[in-house]
């Protein structure tokens, strides 16, 4: 899907391989199963809710897990990575 500048409302969306620019997303349920990149430049989102489902479902688990077997360490210096855009693929 690509959508530039359209607004979603209580609208239940796969984001997986879509391009959402400058989309507004109101009281949504959003879902991303971590099969295909997504590019949400631009949009906002107010009350949504975010669904992990499939692979990005099982990643979460595991971040989970290991977070609960004792290496929140490892788990903060992935979110580090995250919040830097540590290979991310992406230009900053």
């Amino acid at each position: 899907m690509i959508a530039v500048g359209q607004k979603f409302d209580q609208q239940m969306i796969s984001v997986d391989g879509g391009t959402f620019r400058d989309c507004e997303f109101s009281g949504c349920v959003l879902f991303f199963s971590g099969l295909l990149p997504v590019d949400l430049r631009g949009s906002t989102f107010n009350e949504c809710r975010w669904e992990f489902v499939g692979p990005a479902a099982n990643t979460i688990g595991f971040l989970h897990a290991l977070h609960h077997r004792g290496e929140a360490k490892l788990i903060e210096a992935v979110f580090d990575n995250i919040r830097h855009g540590v290979g991310d693929g992406h230009d900053h």
